[in-house]
C-alpha cells in the first residue's frame, strides 16, 4: 500500500487511484468494520501458525483508508501539519531508511512521524491520533447540527450495524472514541452578472475547504463556519467516519448540490453512507432517494459515479417504485454505454432512437410487486425483442432488496416467507440469491433464523456447496444472537453437520475458522472447546479450527 500510494513526488491523488480508493477499498473496509465481530487493525500475534487470519480487510482495505486519512492530517496545505515541506510521505522515507534491513514496532513508525508533524491543537499527536484508530475495533459517525447563524456542533458516536450499542464487544482502552479530523467544503451563495447563483468557495481558486480541524475523544466540537448557505463535512472523502446531517443541514445541502461541485469520490461517500444511515435508523429512508435524485441530474458524465448510483438503486423503495432522477441518468446510460454494444444489423438511426426511448420507458419503473415484476418482464421482453443484448434486466432483487432497506422483512413472517420462496426456487439466479440471502439474514425473529439454518442441509432449499459458507458468511455475522444460533447448532448437531458436509472440505473448514472466529465471549468459546477439545478427531479441520480459537482468543483479551 505505502509504495502504491508514496512511491512519486506528484501532489494528490491521480483521478484513478482516488475513484479506486473509495469505491473498493473504503467501501469493503466500513463494511467489515460496522459489527461487533470486527477487530482493531493493529493486534498482537502470539501463534505464527495462526497469524494467516489477519490477512483481510481490516489489514488491507482499513488500512489503506486510514493511510489515506493520515495524509490528508499531515498535509502542510489541507491538513494542519505546521511544517512546510513535510508530510506523510516524507515521514514514511525517513522510517524506511531508518528502518533498512531491521524490524520494528508500530510505535517507531508514529514516532517518526511525529518528528515531521506539528500543531498546534493540544494533546494531538500522530501517536495519540493513530491509536485510537488502530487499538480499537469500529468507526465513529459524526452527528453535526447548527446551533447559530456561523456555528455548527458535532458530536462523535461509534457506529455499529444492527446492534447500535455494541453490546457484546470487548471492552476497550480509548472506550470507542476517536481523535476524528473534520475538514469540509462549504458553500456561500452569490449572484453573478446573469442573475445565476453560485458558490463562492467550490470556486477553482478557493477550494481548500474549511481548515482541519479536531473532535477530541469524549469532546464535541464547535466550529465556525461563517454565515454559508451549505455545509459538506468530510472533504475529498477521506476521513474513515460517517456524517450524519441534520434535517436543516440536510435539507441545504440537497438544495445546493448541483452549485457545490462536489467530486466524484465526495459524492460516492455521500450516496454510501445515506444509505448505510438509513439502514441504522438515523435517517429516513426518504433521505437516500433525496441524495440519489441530487446526484444522477447533476453528474450524469461520471459513470464512476454513475455505476455507484446503479450499485445503490436497488437499495430504493418508494410508494410508486419510482425515483426522480433516475430516468436522466438510464438516458445517458443507454445512448453512451448500451446502445454501442447493440447490434440493430438495417435498422435506421430513427428506428435506433425509438428502440431506446422504447426501452428506457420500460427499464426506469420498478414494479412493486412480484406479478407487476412478471409483467413488467414480459413488456420488456416485446420492447427489446430483436436487440442484441447478453442479460436481460432483473427486476425481482432490486424488489426484494427494498424490504431490507424498508425494515419490513425483521418482524413481518409473512412477508419473510415470501422472499424465502423465491429464494429457494429453483428458477432463482445464484446472483439472485446471492443478494436475497443477506436480506432474509437480518430478520429479528428466532423461528426464522433456525428456519433458514436448518435449511442449510436442506438440499432441496439449498446446495450443499453453498450450506457452510451461508452459516458462517450470512446469518452468524448480522448480530450476536445469529452467531450463538449458528454456534448452538454446531455443537448441538455436529455429527450431523460434519456428515452432511464431508465432502466440501473447502467450505466446511471455511465454516469451522469463520464460526469460531467471530466468538466474543468467554464462556461461548469454552463450550466450543469442551465439545471439539483440540479437534485432533478430525484432523483436516484442524488447522481452521486452532486459527478461529486464536482469533476468538485475541478479541476476548484484547484490552
Amino acid at each position: 500500500g505505502i509504495n502504491a500510494e508514496y512511491g512519486s513526488e506528484t501532489d494528490g491523488l491521480s483521478p484513478r487511484y482516488e475513484n479506486y480508493l473509495f469505491k473498493d477499498d473504503q467501501v469493503k473496509a466500513f463494511g467489515r468494520d460496522a459489527y461487533i465481530s470486527s477487530r482493531p487493525a493493529s493486534v498482537n500475534v502470539t501463534d505464527m501458525s495462526s497469524f494467516h487470519y489477519l490477512f483481510d480487510e481490516i489489514a488491507y482495505q482499513k488500512g489503506a483508508s486510514l493511510l489515506q486519512q493520515l495524509k490528508l492530517i499531515m498535509d502542510p496545505e489541507l491538513g494542519d501539519n505546521k511544517n512546510a515541506g513535510e508530510s506523510l510521505q516524507s515521514g514514511i522515507v525517513q522510517y524506511l531508511k531508518s528502518k533498512k534491513y531491521g524490524n520494528a514496532e508500530q510505535s517507531e513508525l508514529w514516532g517518526i512521524l511525529d518528528s515531521v508533524y506539528s500543531t498546534d491543537t493540544a494533546g494531538v499527536t500522530i501517536e495519540n491520533v493513530m491509536n485510537t484508530w488502530t487499538l480499537q475495533m469500529n468507526f465513529p459517525v459524526v452527528m453535526v447540527s447548527k446551533v447559530s447563524d456561523s456555528e455548527l456542533l458535532l458530536v462523535q458516536k461509534r457506529f455499529v450495524y444492527m446492534n447500535g450499542d455494541g453490546q457484546g464487544s470487548p471492552d476497550s482502552p480509548y472506550q470507542y472514541q476517536w481523535f476524528v479530523p473534520i475538514k469540509g467544503k462549504t458553500c456561500t451563495l452569490e449572484t453573478d452578472g446573469a442573475g445565476e447563483k453560485f458558490c463562492t468557495e467550490t470556486t477553482m481558486t478557493n477550494y481548500l475547504g474549511t481548515d482541519l480541524e479536531w473532535i477530541k475523544p469524549f469532546h464535541t466540537l464547535k466550529m465556525d463556519v461563517g454565515s454559508v448557505d451549505s455545509v459538506f463535512i468530510n472533504y475529498n472523502a477521506q476521513g474513515f467516519y460517517f456524517t450524519a446531517y441534520s434535517k436543516e443541514l440536510w435539507d441545504s445541502l440537497i438544495t445546493n448540490f448541483p452549485k457545490m461541485k462536489l467530486n466524484s469520490r465526495e459524492q460516492q461517500l455521500l450516496l454510501f453512507e445515506t444509505a448505510q444511515l438509513v439502514k441504522a435508523g438515523y435517517y429516513e429512508e426518504s433521505r437516500f432517494g433525496e441524495i440519489l435524485d441530487a446526484v444522477v441530474t447533476t453528474a450524469t458524465d461520471d459513470y464512476r459515479l454513475m455505476t455507484t448510483v446503479l450499485d445503490h438503486i436497488k437499495t430504493i423503495h418508494s410508494a410508486d417504485g419510482d425515483i426522480t432522477g433516475y430516468e436522466t441518468y438510464i438516458n445517458s446510460f443507454i445512448a453512451d454505454k448500451l446502445a454501442p454494444s447493440i447490434d440493430f444489423d438495417t435498422n435506421t438511426y430513427s428506428e435506433i432512437e425509438s428502440n431506446l426511448v422504447a426501452m428506457d420507458t420500460c427499464l426506469t419503473i420498478a414494479p412493486d410487486t412480484e406479478v407487476q415484476v412478471n409483467n413488467k418482464m414480459k413488456e420488456c421482453s416485446e420492447v427489446i425483442k430483436g436487440l442484441n443484448i447478453e442479460k436481460f434486466p432483473d427486476f425481482t432483487t432490486p424488489y426484494y432488496m427494498s424490504h431490507l432497506y424498508n425494515g419490513s422483512l425483521a418482524t413481518d413472517v409473512a412477508e419473510w416467507n415470501e422472499v424465502w420462496n423465491t429464494y429457494v426456487s429453483p428458477a432463482t439466479s445464484d446472483s439472485n440469491k446471492a443478494t436475497l440471502g443477506p436480506i432474509l439474514a437480518h430478520t429479528n425473529n428466532t423461528e426464522l433464523v433456525d428456519k433458514f439454518i436448518a435449511a442449510t442441509r436442506n438440499s432441496t432449499e439449498i446446495k450443499k456447496s453453498n450450506g457452510p459458507l451461508i452459516l458462517s458468511r450470512t446469518i452468524a455475522p448480522v448480530r450476536n444472537e445469529h452467531l450463538l444460533k449458528v454456534v448452538d447448532d454446531m455443537i448441538k448437531n455436529w455429527e450431523e453437520i460434519y456428515e452432511y458436509f464431508g465432502d466440501q472440505l473447502m467450505s466446511l473448514s471455511s465454516y469451522v475458522q469463520g464460526v469460531v472466529g467471530m466468538v466474543t465471549d468467554q464462556d461461548t468459546l469454552d463450550r466450543i472447546v469442551a465439545h471439539f477439545g483440540d479437534c485432533s478427531k478430525w484432523p483436516a479441520l484442524q488447522t481452521s479450527y486452532e486459527s478461529g480459537l486464536q482469533k476468538a482468543l485475541t478479541t476476548i483479551s484484547y484490552e
